[in-house]
């Protein structure tokens, strides 16, 4: 694991569950340890109950596997890194939940969210209690848990005995409300559909952004909703009247939209002639491209446009030479051997030598070829580093704010804690409100708290961009992993 990513994890357990459980977790992310050994790496630091308690709430929230050592009786923990990155994708999963369903099972998620793992009663009982509902909900927040098991975004998981696993033809079974055993059966996220709503909904953006026209939105919306929840780069195929009968809007020109969207050179949809009109998805071709456009955003901004058309040129080519890569990219010569000197001292162009064979028997006349081309898979590699590394530098830098101004946040966050119970008792007005407002903070420390505010939303909002884009980088990886 890179220094950046082992930053980034121990930045969110520091944030969402204290500094001690982050230093106690430090030593997991170079590999797994037992208790004991942990216990000995920490001596003096914390005690050893401490340390047990910190495993048993990482357990909980699957951010560490108990794994069996066959070489030894002891069992040995695994931290999960990539569980605990998650974390910074879980407003998203808030929102396509709420986008989906409603604001009921938004809260069922968000429930479940805080509990880590836990049996459905008791993701429906705290949810009730948490929000403040009386117990004659019970019944109806019930049958929407059992409606987001059936849709596959609550799974069973195993509780914490490592020798323990569930079945795969019951991951996805809600238990009966009366069943004797139904407490011992644990619920967790299933993170694999989630991703999968949220790689349709970049694809949703995407295409409403190529042709600018929500209509074709909804019509690439209905033909993914028919989708098969699967990680295969090409979809099932899928009949053009199942898409008609689906779609509310847009029926009359249905073949011209999806004509349109085949002829892009994005290639969003494949479209087979023949008896049967079906609709396939290529999710590696898509993926490739939105990576693609990422990288020319990423040269673009650091080299300047000239650049970016050098670096597209050597991409759609694979192999070009100086002088064709300066014929294609339209830019004059001079210009374009500072560019690609430039591109390749930044490791975003490679250069291959072919030496030229030699005309006469015993001549070499020490003549070779230079060929530009692109290493797709370290540029993939380089530019993940530097998200991470980014998305880092956010987080500590959101730490260090509120650091910094911890007493005047705390304040402020007793006031509104005043306030929402005030509120909740219609015992409060606007004017009440921004009276008191003006006892308790002076004009500069409310323009303090209003650069504060502005800040954490920018450096929030920055991560959730950066982590869009880790997560189709991510994708773009584990597709052509899939096709090799």
């Amino acid at each position: 694991m890179s220094s950046d990513y082992c930053r980034i994890c121990t930045s969110i357990l520091r944030d969402y569950f204290g500094q001690d459980v982050s230093e106690i977790a430090k030593p997991l992310q170079w590999g797994q340890k037992s208790l004991m050994t942990l216990s000995t790496m920490l001596d003096g630091k914390y005690p050893r109950h401490l340390i047990q308690e910190t495993i048993i709430v990482l357990l909980q929230f699957n951010f560490v596997s108990a794994i069996c050592n066959v070489h030894s009786v002891q069992i040995e923990y695994k931290l999960n890194m990539e569980n605990i990155l998650m974390i910074l994708r879980y407003p998203k999963y808030l929102s396509i939940i709420k986008r989906k369903f409603g604001n009921q099972y938004k809260e069922l998620v968000e429930t479940l969210l805080c509990l880590g793992r836990a049996s459905l009663s008791k993701i429906v009982s705290e949810c009730i209690k948490l929000q403040n509902k009386t117990d004659d909900l019970y019944n109806n927040y019930w049958e929407k848990a059992i409606e987001l098991i059936r849709n596959e975004y609550f799974k069973r998981t195993p509780t914490y005995v490592v020798w323990t696993e569930v079945k795969q033809n019951k991951i996805f079974t809600p238990p009966t409300k009366n069943q004797k055993d139904e407490k011992k059966i644990l619920f967790t996220l299933n993170y694999n559909k989630f991703h999968q709503d949220m790689r349709n909904k970049i694809i949703i953006d995407a295409v409403v952004r190529t042709f600018d026209d929500t209509i074709v939105g909804e019509v690439m919306s209905t033909i993914l909703s028919q989708c098969a929840d699967s990680s295969a780069p090409v979809s099932n195929p899928i009949s053009l009247q199942l898409i008609r009968s689906n779609l509310s809007v847009g029926h009359n020109y249905l073949l011209e939209y999806i004509t349109m969207i085949e002829e892009d050179p994005t290639k969003f949809l494949c479209k087979s002639y023949g008896t049967m009109c079906n609709i396939t998805v290529n999710f590696k071709q898509i993926i490739n491209c939105l990576n693609d456009s990422i990288m020319d955003q990423v040269v673009s901004y650091k080299f300047g446009e000239s650049s970016a058309r050098l670096f597209r040129a050597t991409r759609s080519n694979k192999l070009l030479e100086l002088e064709r890569l300066q014929q294609t990219a339209l830019i004059p010569d001079r210009e374009t051997k500072t560019l690609t000197s430039e591109l390749f001292m930044n490791n975003y162009l490679q250069v291959q030598e072919l030496r030229k064979p030699n005309t006469r028997l015993g001549r070499n006349d020490g003549k070779s070829f230079y060929l530009y081309h692109l290493n797709e898979r370290q540029l993939h590699q380089e530019l993940t580093e530097e998200i991470l590394k980014m998305i880092g530098n956010c987080m500590m830098w959101k730490f260090k704010t509120c650091e910094d101004n911890k007493r005047l946040l705390k304040n402020k966050a007793r006031f509104d804690g005043m306030v929402q119970g005030l509120q909740d008792k219609q015992e409060a007005d606007k004017d009440f409100i921004e009276e008191a407002m003006d006892n308790l903070f002076s004009p500069s420390e409310r323009i303090l708290l209003d650069s504060i505010n502005r800040l954490l939303r920018k450096c929030q909002l920055n991560i959730m961009r950066l982590d869009v884009c880790l997560f189709l980088f991510h994708s773009y990886k584990r597709y052509n992993e899939t096709i090799k």
